[in-house]
């Protein structure tokens, strides 16, 4: 594992390591490698800072201390990026990387990763060898960018942002809504809502949205109930001009309704009414 560009210590040496300089530490499964910063009180630890696993291509942690065991490999960069005459070249791989180039409000902090976990003449070991993926893809897993960027359930947020409106209603406070209703039992409901923006504007609002469904109805909810009061109780119509039948909605379809919101928001009252009854002050449609 030993390469031209670092050299083997023992943990005798610890003591002896100047700080910023990169040390890793190789054995028992382990592979750690960061930036030292001081030894430890006892002298046989080192305080790191920025943990890399090289060999599975992660990020291990900000900071840390590595206490190497009897036959575990230490090994010390001969440079960093302060020192080395190479840091310059190094950096230009690091610069011509299109994620990089992309990740405009992230290139500073990549820059101060890549430089306290990497030493420059190992990331040209990297270029050489033509495998750069323990510098890229320990990157994109520290940053949470590429490949590791987290995968965001759309419809989770779709129900948190419905949930937190009505959540948010009181004193005889409305919204407006558009839904999917379901005619079968392998989809379920969807709800929507921007507030009390007209059915119209809502559904342009929808259509920007990752989580988009095509609606089937929409009308309005309204709060009765008192600002401390549990459970909440709403009253429901399905009232929409345009995904509905206006002030000519049945009570039957605001009852299909609320029983579709006692599916998707269970915990609250949901009182069906005919027509728009349950707009509120400010009328929308």
């Amino acid at each position: 594992m030993k390469k031209e560009y670092h050299s083997e210590f023992s943990i005798g040496e610890i003591a002896n390591l100047p700080a910023g300089c990169i040390v890793r530490r190789l054995g028992e499964g382990k592979d750690q490698q960061g930036r030292f910063v001081k030894p430890s009180d006892d002298g046989l630890a080192m305080v790191v800072l920025d943990v890399v696993d090289l060999t599975n291509q992660e990020f291990l942690t900000e900071g840390g201390i590595i206490r190497p065991e009897e036959g575990e490999t230490l090994l010390k960069h001969e440079h960093n990026f302060e020192s080395s005459p190479k840091a310059e070249a190094a950096m230009q791989i690091l610069k011509s990387w299109p994620l990089y180039r992309d990740s405009e409000k992230l290139q500073q902090p990549i820059t101060e990763f890549v430089q306290n976990a990497f030493s420059p003449e190992e990331i040209l070991a990297f270029k050489k060898e033509d495998n750069l993926k323990p510098l890229f893809v320990t990157i994109q897993h520290k940053f949470q960018i590429g490949r590791h960027t987290p995968k965001v359930d759309w419809e989770k947020v779709r129900w948190e942002q419905f949930q937190e409106a009505l959540n948010a209603l009181y004193d005889g406070k409305h919204l407006t809504y558009v839904a999917f209703i379901p005619s079968d039992q392998n989809h379920d409901p969807k709800f929507f809502s921007i507030g009390t923006k007209p059915h119209v504007e809502t559904v342009k609002q929808l259509e920007r949205e990752e989580y988009y469904f095509k609606p089937t109805n929409g009308g309005h909810i309204k709060v009765i109930s008192a600002t401390n009061e549990t459970p909440k109780r709403f009253l429901v119509d399905a009232g929409s001009n345009e995904y509905g039948a206006g002030v000519k909605s049945s009570i039957s379809t605001a009852e299909l309704i609320c029983d579709m919101l006692d599916k998707e928001h269970p915990g609250a009252e949901y009182i069906p009414v005919k027509g728009r009854d349950a707009y509120g002050v400010q009328q929308s449609y």
